[in-house]
């Protein structure tokens, strides 16, 4: 097995979909204290990006507003959301990366610090089987009765976490892949991108452009319109400096 990985949030996604969940609650009247609520998620955004965000802190907030609300009532307003808010957002670039890796037979996985009921519908958008993401926790119910508790549970699917979801993932799929390959724009993946075989920087916040250069990872501006990538080209520019996937 080949495995293509990808990040969501500033990778695939021109934006952060949380931000923009954010925002789509407030608008449906989910939110009371919207500025209140709008202040402290800004901040916790400057803390992500200063790899200094205690997520746990940021979804206790951001899940809040779904505790209590049916997961099927949630579903049909994330579906709302996506198809307006964060599709017409994909980087033409990240679609033909998709089906470049599609095409080569890879398995592809969208591996996100985002919750899960907006990441898996974004994985059924972009052709994507699999999902690692934030677990929202929910309550136990009858047919379509279950309701979001508000709260998380799980491995978190940041940072060190990310190695941690795939390694568990893959022993629960009972397979060994033969490369890997992971897309990210984030100085917060350096763990998944330092594990993996083929390292790529989409986008890059500063530290991970450093980081790149240094490394002589490949680096793809997407808001841009130059850079398709292919899989096999990322093949050949690995296969003489790239390390074993690491244990």
């Amino acid at each position: 097995m080949r495995l293509a990985l990808f990040d969501l949030d500033d990778t695939l996604l021109d934006g952060d979909c949380s931000a923009r969940w954010n925002l789509w609650m407030i608008e449906q009247g989910w939110i009371s204290d919207a500025e209140t609520f709008m202040a402290r998620a800004e901040l916790m955004q400057q803390a992500y990006h200063a790899e200094k965000l205690k997520l746990e802190e940021y979804l206790a907030m951001t899940l809040k507003p779904l505790r209590g609300r049916r997961v099927v009532d949630v579903q049909k307003e994330v579906e709302r959301f996506v198809a307006t808010h964060l599709q017409p957002r994909i980087f033409d670039q990240a679609w033909a990366c998709l089906e470049s890796h599609r095409q080569a037979g890879d398995t592809m996985v969208l591996i996100s610090a985002s919750s899960r009921h907006l990441v898996a519908p974004m994985a059924v958008t972009l052709g994507i089987d699999h999902v690692l993401a934030v677990e929202p926790s929910v309550e136990s119910g009858i047919n379509e009765q279950a309701r979001y508790t508000g709260g998380s549970e799980g491995i978190f699917s940041y940072r060190g976490g990310k190695v941690l979801r795939l390694q568990q993932w893959l022993a629960e799929q009972q397979v060994t892949p033969s490369h890997i390959t992971f897309y990210s724009d984030s100085r917060n993946d350096l763990p998944l991108l330092q594990y993996v075989d083929c390292p790529v920087a989409v986008n890059p916040d500063p530290v991970l452009a450093e980081v790149a250069s240094v490394e002589g990872w490949r680096c793809l501006d997407w808001r841009t319109p130059s850079h398709i990538v292919s899989p096999h080209a990322l093949d050949k520019h690995f296969s003489m400096s790239a390390p074993a996937i690491s244990s």
